[in-house]
């Protein structure tokens, strides 16, 4: 402290001499004092008071701006890859209660599911999973840097539900 303090009259000293000669480039020091203020005390809000009290719009929100084709399908991707893991932990449950997946899907068959009931489930069953493996070949290739242009996005889009759809259906058969 008593370094600082000396240099800060040596600052001072130097600074009073107009001659150039003295001056030293290691005392060109410039001495601030701090005050100590009480600061205002705010009262205690939670975040969405405070938007409120500021009047600022709840934003982003998924009301304010028009679906587009990227932005579902991202949402999809997401939702699909949950599906599948619920399917895993459910496939996992069920061989726990036989040891042969075989075997339970035959006692399945053996329910005699008409077909006008067996073939909407097992359609939505292939849906996420073809969606979520064209999809992840879709952001394999914008890994490599190819098809970025907003109408290769927009083709690779409905390339990829159109092949979605396709083999869901070829699938449920």
């Amino acid at each position: 402290m008593s370094v600082l303090r000396s240099s800060c009259l040596l600052g001072r000293l130097a600074g009073s001499i107009h001659s150039q000669s003295l001056r030293i480039p290691s005392t060109q020091i410039r001495c601030v004092t701090l005050k100590v203020t009480q600061g205002q005390t705010v009262p205690e809000q939670s975040f969405e008071e405070r938007n409120a009290s500021a009047k600022r719009p709840l934003s982003p929100h998924l009301t304010i701006y028009a679906p587009q084709l990227t932005s579902m399908m991202s949402i999809s991707y997401r939702v699909s890859g949950m599906a599948l893991s619920a399917y895993a932990v459910a496939l996992a449950g069920a061989s726990f209660m036989t040891s042969d997946v075989a075997q339970l899907a035959h006692s399945v068959t053996e329910l005699g599911i008409p077909t006008a009931v067996l073939f909407p489930l097992k359609f939505m069953l292939a849906l996420p999973a073809t969606y979520h493996i064209f999809n992840g070949i879709r952001h394999l290739a914008w890994d490599t840097g190819k098809f970025f242009t907003l109408k290769n996005v927009y083709v690779g889009g409905y390339l990829t539900l159109a092949l979605t759809f396709i083999s869901a259906l070829y699938l449920a058969m």
